[in-house]
């Protein structure tokens, strides 16, 4: 079996194919799942978590669970880019007017 990597809507993912098989639809899925609908994550952030649960080789609930200093680095590696954005906006409402004064 080899490991083949592919993307979908931009969030990645991991397949064991035999020897010779490209289809990756032919293919054991190795993960990660796309779990973001259960937890009720909005995209664009879904996708930055899954694919940081991707990167760190957080493919099952074992993986999960023998590495949870990972999720939780996945999930501020995710959650910086909105913290970014965020600081962002504050500091140009900063330079505008506020509507009250």
């Amino acid at each position: 079996m080899i490991k083949k990597e592919f993307e979908v809507k931009g969030k990645k993912y991991l397949v064991a194919l035999p020897e010779g098989v490209e289809n990756i639809n032919l293919g054991i899925p190795l993960g990660p799942p796309d779990i973001m609908g259960e937890l009720g994550i909005p995209e664009p952030l879904a996708t930055r978590l899954h694919n940081q649960l991707f990167d760190r080789g957080l493919f099952s609930l074992d993986d999960v669970k023998k590495k949870p200093n990972d999720v939780q680095a996945a999930l501020q590696t995710a959650l910086r880019i909105d913290a970014a954005r965020i600081l962002t906006a504050y500091a140009e409402s900063e330079k505008e007017t506020l509507p009250f004064e």
